[in-house]
């Protein structure tokens, strides 16, 4: 059995949904990683195999985008790709399946990422306008094509949040903040701890910024429409306290 190595990783900053790279869907973030993997670490193309990308909202203009990823980083034609979801867990998995193929002898240089843009999850409409837009489109004539039209409704209009459904379990019908209220009650995790917790995180990351560890790597990306550099994360505060988060109110 092949062994199987991490060679070289890199990350595009981490920023809210709707902030920096809210103009930035999957495919651009995914092709900027996977090109500057091949730059920074000098891997010549011709010897990647395969390209695997876990991704959990799959983008509807691009059903596969390990594929579309892989083309416009430059990976020959003639290597594979694929996509794998496990929802949080699909990062992860990519780089699993490159493991097992390895080893396995299918592959000997294998690039895995995960990729999503979260500002870049669509609304959905209610079936019931997708059928009356349908009839219009299907009608004869201008006067059947305003009749169609004439029967949509302000209720067909509320749009459904792609987000909120993704993050909802459709078996127990629990978005994931209310699982971690009921698994917090369950395990007697209380607020107080999971502030603590919290702040360790952003004093953590704080801390891996200054040391320069986050820096190395962390790539500098030039979103549009401004392209002004982003060479790091927005989120982690320096100036975070239990008091500020206390103040908090539960979002779910």
């Amino acid at each position: 059995m092949a062994e199987a190595v991490i060679v070289g990783g890199i990350r595009t900053p981490f920023v809210k949904a709707g902030d920096r790279l809210k103009d930035s869907p999957a495919p651009d973030l995914g092709r900027w990683v996977v090109r500057e993997c091949i730059d920074r670490f000098d891997l010549p193309v011709d010897v990647v195999d395969e390209v695997i990308a876990g991704n959990v909202a799959s983008p509807v203009d691009a059903a596969n985008v390990a594929r579309v990823i892989a083309l416009r980083a430059g990976v020959p034609r003639d290597r594979i790709a694929h996509t794998v979801c496990r929802n949080c867990g699909s990062g992860f998995e990519s780089v699993t399946e490159a493991v097992d193929r390895i080893r396995a002898g299918l592959a000997r240089c294998i690039i895995a990422l995960g990729v999503d843009s979260m500002s870049n999850i669509p609304l959905f409409w209610k079936k019931s306008l997708t059928e009356k837009v349908w009839a219009a489109m299907r009608a004869k004539s201008v006067t059947a094509k305003l009749a169609a039209v004439a029967r949509i409704r302000p209720s067909d209009l509320k749009p459904q949040i792609g987000l909120q459904l993704g993050l909802t379990d459709p078996v127990s019908g629990l978005i994931m903040g209310e699982t971690a209220e009921k698994l917090a009650r369950e395990f007697r995790i209380s607020r107080e701890a999971q502030d603590a917790f919290a702040l360790r995180s952003h004093q953590r990351a704080v801390a891996a910024w200054e040391s320069g560890r986050l820096a190395e790597e962390t790539m500098t990306v030039y979103p549009e429409p401004d392209l002004e550099p982003l060479p790091r994360d927005i989120g982690p505060r320096e100036n975070q306290s239990l008091e500020a988060l206390a103040k908090l109110k539960p979002y779910f």
